[in-house]
């Protein structure tokens, strides 16, 4: 099957919001079976199938890693294609997922069946369905039960190879105050102005840069793509994604919270934010999640990055690429499709793109 033609097959699966999971492990797995192998389907946590396939060596090892699941399409009024069409025109594929990261997913399908008898050493393919939820059923029992010389990731980086990303820090902030009569406020006391002083104060953290010299490398690189992305590699980043508070436009709140979202670059302690944050508010403090940012480093990296002949960068977004660095394992992130259409309307990937990371990736395999 042509790799273009494979991308699309994948797209036509729903596989957001847990739909068509099994159905895509399924395709995926007779793609494999098709081709002579034996792969494995395992759920290590029920309705997340995760497969596996490999060529049987043994010795170093070199694994690969893609998901296929996605985010919802949203508003279909605002495609201009069906999103699970899988359309193939223009040298485009379009769809929900063609870029993020079924593009990716194909490139490194083909690539295993195209080098895995010709290599002298263990090459697994895996194929995950949770990245976009974090990665804790698929990725992360991965990085339990493998250990590979190095992993390469196929998620979108535009020619680029990430070699790092920034960490993880989500909270909520809990308000409490006093009901009233919407009229005579005075007699309440409004959680939700309460709250908003304190997203207030706690915007101030995007205040806190690194100054560690691969990230300022880094975002140098990135800059020629996105001079805004660039610039977020730098601090912390502050977004309040979630709201909720009140009952009735005539009352005074008596409860109001914020789950609020910061990214933090390599070269800033975890614990540095969190201070910050729990200086910074009057209200109740929940961490929701929080992972330390990743870079790889070492010869493996460098050779990887020779052979595509792509520059370093850091994500300001995570990966499952990290389950494996914080094992300590060289992980580069490097697959088909540009930054810009990730999660968007129209979402393509382009075929130029698919066959020319397929090349690199090969010759990179070759050389290992």
């Amino acid at each position: 099957m042509e790799l273009e033609r494979l991308v699309s097959e994948l797209v036509k699966f729903k596989t957001y919001s847990n739909q068509e999971l099994r159905e895509c492990a399924s395709f995926i797995a007779e793609y494999f079976k098709d081709q002579g192998y034996s792969p494995r389907v395992k759920e290590y946590e029920p309705g997340y199938p995760v497969v596996i396939v490999d060529n049987g060596k043994e010795g170093r090892q070199v694994l690969l890693n893609g998901h296929f699941d996605v985010v919802p399409p949203g508003d279909l009024s605002k495609w201009s294609v069906d999103p699970f069409s899988g359309d193939l025109k223009g040298g485009k594929v379009f769809g929900r997922g063609s870029a993020d990261m079924k593009g990716g997913l194909a490139t490194l399908m083909e690539v295993f069946v195209e080098v895995a008898e010709k290599v002298d050493y263990s090459l697994v393919f895996t194929a995950v369905p949770d990245e976009e939820t974090g990665g804790q059923r698929g990725t992360r029992h991965l990085s339990e039960k493998f250990s590979p010389t190095f992993v390469i990731v196929g998620e979108p980086t535009q020619g680029m190879v990430n070699v790092g990303e920034k960490g993880l820090f989500q909270v909520k902030v809990i308000e409490r105050g006093k009901s009233a009569h919407g009229s005579t406020p005075s007699l309440g006391d409004n959680a939700i102005m309460k709250l908003v002083k304190d997203l207030e104060a706690l915007e101030g953290v995007a205040k806190i840069v690194t100054e560690l010299q691969e990230v300022l490398e880094a975002s140098k690189a990135l800059a020629d793509v996105d001079p805004l992305i660039a610039k977020e590699l730098l601090h912390v980043s502050f977004n309040p994604g979630v709201i909720k508070g009140g009952s009735k436009v005539n009352v005074v709140p008596d409860y109001a919270e914020a789950e609020v979202d910061m990214r933090v670059p390599p070269g800033v302690p975890l614990k540095r934010v969190e201070e910050y944050v729990r200086s910074s508010v009057r209200g109740d403090v929940q961490i929701i999640d929080s992972s330390h940012p990743t870079i790889s480093r070492g010869e493996l990296v460098e050779k990887f990055k020779k052979a595509v002949g792509g520059k370093a960068y850091i994500s300001t977004y995570a990966t499952d690429g990290r389950y494996f660095r914080f094992k300590g394992v060289p992980t580069v992130v490097y697959g088909p499709g540009e930054l810009k259409v990730l999660h968007s309307y129209d979402e393509y990937v382009s075929v130029e793109e698919l066959r020319l990371t397929e090349k690199r990736v090969k010759e990179f395999l070759l050389g290992f």
